[in-house]
């Protein structure tokens, strides 16, 4: 366990941004420095997000969030996930002898949601102007920024897919390679200047032709049509009562009810009384883990096809059961890669959150950057399946289940305590829950929670893989893999509320930074 903190966590009683990149806070803090609310900050970190980490999301990816609105006391929730082209049939792909979606393929390409999903906020919450939000973005694109590590390693890690695509090669291949170096987009730039003029620009004019017509090139299935109808929608969040908190997440067709599920699991079980990080927690936690996935893969995915209450009494049951070991559901073994996505929370001064979480799937999404507005494409329809009857096969227009989610928890009294988040792609709702028990069950401070060792259960392998500092003696249920700490188990943030103190936490496995510069 680390007894000392490898950061000191961002103290601020006025807003605060938490973000994967020091420029991305830097921008946002800028914008509630200069009158903007939650929202408006969220909107300028995520234009910027995309720019400088276009490995992990951008705009042709996805986006979610929980919106905490303090004079209401209300969370929203926005779902930003892309649907499959209409005219993709999976009898087509199953005719290819394929079993499942290449990722590094057109066909795993889903509508890019980000961009509505944003507007979709401004339009309810926002109060600067729109453009005016998305202008550091251009700046940013057209003037560049020094390469940091994360970046020149995703590049060097990802040269020969990015070298296989025209638009990827012409767009990340032509700069030196190295930390510090300088690296510009310039064409990215000219995608967010139409974007800062009308967001339907990217949905209608010449940005969503020409990623049509360079798919097509390719053998993709998009169509115009399938960017003209795209719109982002609004929904309720998930809750469950954790030892008096009230803990939300996303619903699906994100995994978010995963979480929820383990931590259903252990709210009989008193895991305070469990040393932390000992074998006995690593134990109870990978039983918890396997019977909430073999749920996830039964009944998660598009909304429209989830038929039962997944927090009701028959899927709780099921969930005992396969807690129990009495069930015969398998878990689905599929590609679990950490994922390549960023997370970020804003808080502005009047207590109003935004927790966002957006991504294009794999680094680098599908591999395939449309080139003259040079808008990398995500990969998330290979999690789609071909499996007949599956509640994720393939079908036109439809959300895949979807890795990304966020989590809000409320104190015993109803009031916002922390909200918290992490890459981590399938392995996501088991970050979570072990954030949120260090917090609740073991009393650790935010700074040393994101800090803290890391146990994850691979479903594709069915392995552990545990950081250094995580006692694994007598774990024999799986093979155990062992990586250095810190690794890249993920990259998670939290901030606290105390009052109208706000602490925020960034974690040590990422480059980034929790940051005010807001004063009272």
């Amino acid at each position: 366990m680390v007894d000392d903190m490898f950061r000191i966590p961002f103290i601020s009683n006025t807003g605060l941004v938490v973000s994967e990149h020091p420029l991305a806070s830097v921008v946002g803090a800028k914008v509630l420095s200069s009158g903007g609310n939650a929202v408006d900050a969220a909107i300028a970190t995520s234009f910027t997000l995309s720019v400088l980490q276009p490995q992990l999301s951008g705009l042709g990816g996805d986006y979610f969030a929980l919106i905490y609105i303090a004079s209401e006391g209300k969370v929203y929730f926005i779902n930003g996930s892309g649907y499959s082209p209409r005219s993709l049939n999976p009898d087509f792909l199953r005719s290819l002898g394929l079993k499942e979606i290449p990722p590094h393929t057109p066909y795993s390409i889903t509508i890019p949601g980000m961009v509505d999903a944003l507007h979709n906020m401004w339009s309810r919450f926002g109060s600067i102007e729109w453009g005016k939000l998305v202008s550091p973005s251009v700046k940013l694109a057209e003037q560049g920024f020094p390469q940091y590590p994360s970046l020149v390693r995703a590049v060097r890690e990802n040269y020969e897919l990015l070298a296989k695509d025209e638009g990827s090669k012409n767009t990340y291949l032509i700069h030196d390679i190295g930390v510090g170096k300088w690296v510009k987009f310039p064409n990215l730039g000219k995608a967010l200047k139409l974007i800062a003029e009308d967001y339907r620009n990217f949905y209608e004019g010449d940005i969503a032709e020409s990623i049509v017509n360079y798919l097509r090139s390719k053998s993709g299935f998009i169509e115009l049509d399938d960017f003209k109808d795209y719109k982002s929608f609004w929904g309720e969040s998930l809750r469950i009562d954790y030892r008096g908190y009230q803990v939300l997440e996303t619903p699906p067709n994100t995994q978010g009810v995963t979480t929820l599920h383990i931590l259903k699991l252990l709210s009989n079980i008193n895991l305070s009384s469990i040393k932390l990080l000992s074998s006995e927690e690593v134990k109870l936690l990978l039983k918890c883990f396997r019977a909430a996935y073999r749920i996830r893969d039964k009944y998660v995915g598009d909304p429209r096809y989830v038929t039962k209450d997944l927090l009701g009494p028959e899927v709780i049951n099921e969930l005992l059961a396969e807690f129990e070991g009495t069930s015969a559901n398998v878990v689905q073994r599929r590609n679990t890669s950490l994922g390549d996505t960023t997370y970020y929370v804003v808080v502005d001064k009047e207590g109003n959150v935004v927790s966002g979480i957006q991504s294009i799937f794999y680094s680098f999404g599908s591999g395939i950057t449309e080139p003259k507005y040079g808008i990398t494409l995500n990969c998330r329809g290979s999690s789609f399946t071909l499996t007949r009857g599956d509640v994720n096969e393939l079908a036109p227009r439809k959300y895949p289940l979807h890795t990304l989610s966020t989590t809000l928890v409320l104190d015993p009294k109803g009031s916002l305590k922390w909200v918290l988040g992490t890459s981590g792609g399938h392995y996501r709702p088991q970050i979570h829950v072990e954030l949120i028990t260090s917090l609740i069950d073991y009393g650790l401070d935010v700074q040393r929670a994101v800090e803290l060792p890391r146990f994850l259960w691979d479903l594709s392998t069915d392995e552990l893989i545990v950081e250094g500092g995580v006692d694994v003696v007598g774990v024999n249920e799986v093979e155990v893999r062992k990586v250095n700490y810190p690794s890249r188990l993920g990259v998670a943030a939290i901030v606290e509320f105390l009052g109208n103190v706000k602490i925020g936490a960034s974690d040590i496995r990422g480059d980034g930074l929790a940051l005010s510069i807001e004063y009272p």
